[in-house]
């Protein structure tokens, strides 16, 4: 393979799960706040109503939050080298070092508006995010062209010494060049319950886990009201 060089801004998954994580609490006080303020300002109005608004305002505010949150992150630059059939790929202060052929799978999922794009080696799991969207303002649409570039740079060396793992669990698998999870061939492909389900039973499977989370913080705010 020819020399070459790649560079994008993004986050790492440890970087995406901190700004995450920082989410947690006032997104919890904006949907309790909001739930509690509407139950006193309405009390008689269907309890939905208040819950998808509490749930729109909440959505809202953590990602006004999450793209304040990005841009204080001061090290979001990947660099990717390609020398030969070895790469190096330097993100802050981590830099890894490998072969291609150390590679053991590489997944490369996400949307239209982001990347995910984790790559798995004999030593190191290396997780590269990068978007656009609101729940992922990391990056600008020229770095997800120039992370599909680095993709696409790699593929003649993928499609020649890996097997494409079949993902029945989604819907659109074109939804942008290269997406799939690719196992280099000598190891066996492996599914789990998750990945042999259908789109449509995945989805019975979230929305029952939904209904579950919200039965659960339904009857933690009756118990409020009913006490105070």
């Amino acid at each position: 393979m020819e020399n070459k060089e790649f560079r994008f801004e993004g986050l790492d998954a440890k970087t995406e799960l901190k700004l995450a994580l920082n989410l947690i609490l006032p997104g919890l006080a904006v949907m309790i706040g909001t739930l509690i303020l509407t139950n006193r300002l309405f009390p008689g109005i269907y309890f939905l109503y208040p819950l998808l608004f509490a749930a729109f305002l909440t959505l809202s505010v953590c990602m006004l939050i999450l793209k304040q949150l990005a841009k204080r992150v001061k090290a979001k630059e990947w660099i990717v080298v390609i020398n030969n059939e070895n790469l190096k790929i330097k993100f802050q202060n981590l830099q890894y070092i490998f072969s291609l052929s150390d590679i053991k799978m590489i997944k490369n999922l996400g949307n239209d508006g982001f990347r995910y794009l984790t790559i798995i080696t004999n030593k190191d799991v290396i997780k590269i995010r990068v978007g656009n969207t609101g729940l992922t303002p990391f990056s600008s649409e020229k770095d997800i062209e120039q992370l599909d570039d680095f993709v696409e740079y790699l593929m003649p060396y993928v499609w020649g010494n890996f097997n494409q793992k079949e993902l029945k669990n989604i819907i659109n698998t074109n939804i942008f060049p290269n997406f799939g999870v690719y196992l280099v061939k000598r190891e066996k492909i492996k599914y789990s319950i998750i990945n042999k389900m259908e789109p449509w039973q995945v989805f019975v499977l979230g929305i029952g886990l939904f209904f579950v989370v919200l039965f659960v913080l339904m009857q933690i705010l009756f118990y409020y009201f009913d006490n105070h």
